[in-house]
């Protein structure tokens, strides 16, 4: 079954309103998150649909927000969601020559590293950027986002992944992943998304293990920097 690209739009921005916006109330940090099962569709929703299920889920959580966390850092979750269902789709097809599908236990690992990838870059985007942007620290927005990114797009995303992949539901993706733009040689392509889950894991060990802050901290700069530049090339 093959959907249209306005269809795959609608029906990943209606799932992300109906899964996001009943637990707005389940508040864990006071206007900034909450207890996020919505998390689970943004990895399975960028495998199968792309660029169009990656804002879906972009301008999905701008919706949800208006119900109790609405404010100018709705933009850093913008770009996050988009991000946490765009660079899904780019690692799987980095490492994978297959339609993406939870078939094979080697598909199962992929598809857990690849969302722990992104739970890490969108844990950094949204916990640091309200530093760099607004001048915010909060750990608990980092841990929180990291654990909700991370433990539902398994426990309740690799389900939904292995259903809309499923034989009997014949689910069409979307096309392979678009010619990057920096990424040109296969040798990088293989190699930076190594270099950036390091990076931004050595930033997770940072802040969960050793309390370390952005305010000040030189190390967490530079490795932001580094961060940044591989989201950038792994994105475009």
């Amino acid at each position: 079954m093959k959907l249209s690209k306005p269809v795959q739009f609608f029906i990943v921005f209606a799932a992300f309103l109906a899964l996001g916006i009943p637990f707005k109330v389940m508040v864990l940090v006071e206007g900034f998150t909450e207890v996020r099962p919505v998390n689970a569709i943004p990895p399975v929703a960028g495998m199968m649909f792309g660029p169009w299920g990656a804002l879906a889920c972009g301008l999905g959580n701008v919706i949800c927000d208006l119900f109790g966390t609405f404010n100018l850092t709705s933009l850093l979750g913008l770009f996050g969601n988009f991000a946490a269902a765009y660079l899904p789709y780019r690692l799987w097809y980095i490492y994978s020559a297959e339609q993406p599908n939870l078939h094979k236990n080697i598909n199962i690992l992929k598809y857990a590293l690849i969302c722990l990838s992104a739970a890490l870059t969108v844990s950094w985007f949204l916990g640091l950027g309200l530093y760099y942007f607004f001048g915010t620290w909060i750990e608990e927005v980092y841990t929180y986002v990291l654990f909700n990114n991370f433990g539902f797009s398994i426990g309740l995303g690799m389900p939904l992944m292995i259903m809309v992949s499923s034989d009997d539901v014949k689910l069409a993706p979307c096309e392979g992943a678009k010619k990057y733009i920096i990424l040109r040689s296969g040798k990088l392509r293989r190699l930076i998304p190594f270099i950036h889950t390091a990076v931004m894991a050595a930033i997770s060990v940072m802040v969960l293990v050793f309390r370390i802050s952005p305010e000040g901290n030189i190390a967490v700069g530079v490795l932001s920097v580094v961060g940044l530049c591989g989201t950038v090339a792994l994105l475009v």
